[in-house]
């Protein structure tokens, strides 16, 4: 029952990296510290694999269908854009990971970061720092609760 319990949290970590922590520390299992980093971090390692070559996928099948050349506009929105990303780059990204999600990240990588190779590779090691993070604070929450 415990291994479902681990697989169903690791899928969690998936959709909502940022709860799943917490949820596996006030969860009946009784994980531990490394349980719960492993769980997560795996997680989260096979959701930006699936949507990191999703999001290359749809973008080139994107590119594809949408042949016309118009010449782009610079609206607020694009350019807000292209600061965000010059002045943050990929460690930005990753610093805001937990926050936006597994899926949401590895699809902004896709389209930003696809010319470096190790964009995945950084990726999930930012998730799993955030990993890290969040089950250190999920524990020290418990037991400052449970004491």
């Amino acid at each position: 029952m415990k291994n479902a319990g681990i697989i169903g949290f690791g899928l969690l970590a998936i959709v909502k990296f940022l709860f799943t922590p917490s949820a596996m520390a006030i969860a009946p299992g009784d994980y531990g510290y490394l349980t719960i980093v492993t769980t997560t971090t795996v997680g989260a390692a096979c959701g930006v694999l699936i949507f990191y070559y999703f999001g290359q996928g749809f973008f080139r099948w994107w590119d594809k269908i949408s042949r016309k050349k118009k010449k782009k506009t610079f609206t607020p929105w694009r350019r807000n854009m292209v600061k965000i990303k010059t002045k943050f780059g990929i460690m930005g990204l990753m610093a805001i990971s937990a926050i936006i999600s597994v899926p949401i990240t590895s699809i902004i990588a896709s389209k930003w970061f696809k010319h470096r190779k190790e964009t995945p590779l950084l990726l999930m090691l930012g998730f799993f720092v955030w990993a890290n993070i969040l089950t250190l604070l999920s524990l020290l929450m418990k037991s400052t609760i449970n004491a």
